[in-house]
């Protein structure tokens, strides 16, 4: 029970093959953490980038395509950096939940496994993201003062 929520299988066998494979981008990430300017351009810039991503996503919706999905990944690019955006992430997950457990058990066959598989996608892509990111535990101390 004292495992990481955030370990994917590979990090919980303990082979580290998965930890490696994002080395660099974690060892880039404690860099810039470790200078205040540094971080402060950083966080401006993933500001500005995720809040383009997001914008360009609104402008989509109306679209034929996939306004949406950009939204949610300009959210999660915002969500890298700042915690207000990774609880709002977290929030649209839960819901996003409900509603496939409410597909689930209202809808035909063929919904209850798009649910299925559409509820084991999201739960991958978000514990990659948070382990990718470095997104502390719940309940841990933040690892960068000031956060």
């Amino acid at each position: 029970m004292d495992a990481d929520p955030n370990a994917g299988p590979a990090e919980a066998q303990g082979d580290g093959a998965q930890r490696q494979r994002f080395q660099w981008f974690h060892d880039m990430r404690t860099w810039i953490h470790a200078r205040p300017h540094v971080h402060l351009f950083y966080k401006v810039l993933v500001g500005i980038v995720g809040g383009l991503v997001v914008v360009i996503g609104l402008i989509l919706v109306p679209l034929p395509g996939p306004g949406w999905l950009v939204v949610f990944i300009g959210l999660t690019i915002l969500a890298s950096e700042f915690h207000f955006f990774h609880r709002i992430i977290t929030w649209l997950r839960a819901q996003l939940h409900r509603f496939w457990d409410w597909a689930k058990r209202h809808g035909p066959k063929r919904l209850r496994d798009a649910a299925d598989r559409g509820k084991a996608d999201v739960d991958a892509a978000h514990t990659g993201a948070a382990r990718t990111v470095g997104v502390p535990r719940r309940g841990a101390k933040p690892a960068r003062p000031g956060h």
